[in-house]
């Protein structure tokens, strides 16, 4: 299959492979790294149940994305120029850029992983100084980059394989695993004395941090990172999906399990964060300072401390694979290229792009916020609009996943998508553009 639109896209083998697919898009470093990073900084239960009433809020706005991806067989630009012109091309090409920015940063924490891995082999030099030896490690540019490459390369070579014998096939993997590890750690980590100050602090809102917008625009941002909604994800993905299958189920199953998985991450980190007094602001460091102290604490400490790095780097491996995907189906249905071409092509920008996120950390944090926030509730924003008011609610929900769905769906569906969806979307939208300036 060298070329050629059809032959270059495939599809998934499974219902199960096409859900583990998009929870391993929807939950990785973002779950394991940015979840409990933002939950600290913005006041813990507050960003938890923030995040969860915008996970909610968007469910049919996630259905009519699948739906129409699946309708039109073709990744965010193939769809948006079949149902919007070219205008709608234009926007595509805009909208899958957006994960391909990600994946020019994301590398960066699973490389950081990996070399937490290997100095767990040679001493553990960590635990003398975590703050420092974050920044030694972090500060070492060239390594990083050469490590963030090869992550980038492994990840177009498993992307290579296709849909069915790449992509799907490594999530079957790697989320099952992901998952029985935050488990364990989560109850390890409970074992801890004295530790419902932090559980407190991580499950209690705080009413007053509930009146801050700017910490409902993280938690939006966070909402829409973490379940795909606006950036192509769940046009992409759906448009491999079947013409049987039942999206909207689907959807609600990898909604409620990346929530599952955020929360447990957030189990895992924020509560033995604060029962060791250790900075909830630190950002992008947190877990790499805070959890070598919480497992130092630990029988077998360091052994589970691998296990959670290992469980991190798998979990940002699910992503970038979603990473690439996304603009590589953009370039094969849009300019008609080859999946080999469009891979290459696409690693070889995220390689250039990785360069200032790595050599400077102000960079790093603004492309967080400007990807993470500004672009996510920017794109889900104009997308939900259009398929809730031009394309129509109701006409997505009788005719693209009513029909294939186990549950028929009323017109409270399109209430919800038109009427709450819509207008906070739009909210967050205007807010995350004045956080610009």
């Amino acid at each position: 299959m060298s070329d050629g639109k059809n032959e270059s896209r495939g599809g998934w083998g499974s219902r199960i492979g096409y859900i583990l697919s998009s929870l391993g898009m929807a939950v990785g470093v973002g779950a394991i790294w940015r979840f409990p990073m933002l939950t600290a900084m913005w006041g813990g239960g507050s960003f938890v149940l923030a995040f969860a009433l915008i996970c909610f809020i968007v469910i049919p706005a996630g259905w009519c994305e699948c739906a129409l991806g699946r309708k039109y067989k073709k990744g965010v630009v193939g769809t948006f120029t079949a149902a919007a012109g070219t205008k709608g091309k234009i926007f595509g090409y805009f909208t899958s850029a957006v994960p391909m920015g990600l994946a020019f940063y994301y590398p960066i924490l699973m490389a950081n992983c990996l070399m937490y891995i290997f100095y767990s082999f040679m001493g553990a030099p960590f635990l003398q100084d975590v703050a420092g030896f974050f920044d030694q490690v972090n500060g070492n540019r060239p390594v990083v980059y050469a490590v963030v490459v090869g992550i980038i390369l492994v990840t177009a070579l498993i992307s290579l394989q296709g849909i069915s014998g790449g992509v799907e096939k490594c999530c079957k993997i790697l989320l099952p695993l992901m998952f029985a590890f935050l488990v364990i750690i989560t109850i390890r980590v409970f074992t801890l004395d004295g530790i419902a100050e932090g559980l407190d602090f991580y499950l209690a809102p705080n009413l007053e941090q509930l009146k801050n917008p700017n910490m409902w625009l993280a938690a939006a941002g966070m909402a829409l990172f973490a379940v795909g909604v606006g950036p192509g994800y769940l046009v992409t993905y759906g448009s491999y999906a079947s013409d049987k299958a039942d999206v909207d189920t689907d959807f609600v199953t990898l909604n409620v399990t990346q929530l599952l998985m955020c929360v447990l991450c957030g189990f895992a980190t924020i509560p033995a964060v604060v029962k060791f007094g250790l900075d909830p602001t630190a950002g992008k460091g947190l877990i790499f300072q805070s959890l070598p102290l919480v497992f130092s604490q630990l029988s077998g400490g360091l052994i589970w401390f691998v296990m959670f790095m290992v469980c991190m780097f798998f979990a940002g491996l699910s992503t970038t694979l979603s990473l690439l995907e996304i603009p590589a189906a953009s370039l094969i249905d849009g300019l008609g290229w080859s999946r080999k071409k469009a891979i290459w092509v696409v690693a070889a920008i995220c390689c250039v792009g990785a360069i200032p996120c790595v050599w400077s950390d102000v960079f790093f944090a603004f492309f967080d916020n400007l990807i993470g926030n500004v672009f996510y509730c920017l794109t889900a924003a104009v997308i939900t609009f259009y398929l809730a008011w031009i394309l129509g609610a109701k006409k997505i929900r009788t005719e693209y996943y009513n029909p294939t769905s186990a549950l028929k769906y009323g017109s409270w569906v399109d209430f919800m998508d038109k009427f709450i969806a819509v207008p906070a979307l739009i909210y967050f939208a205007v807010l995350a553009i004045l956080s610009l300036f």
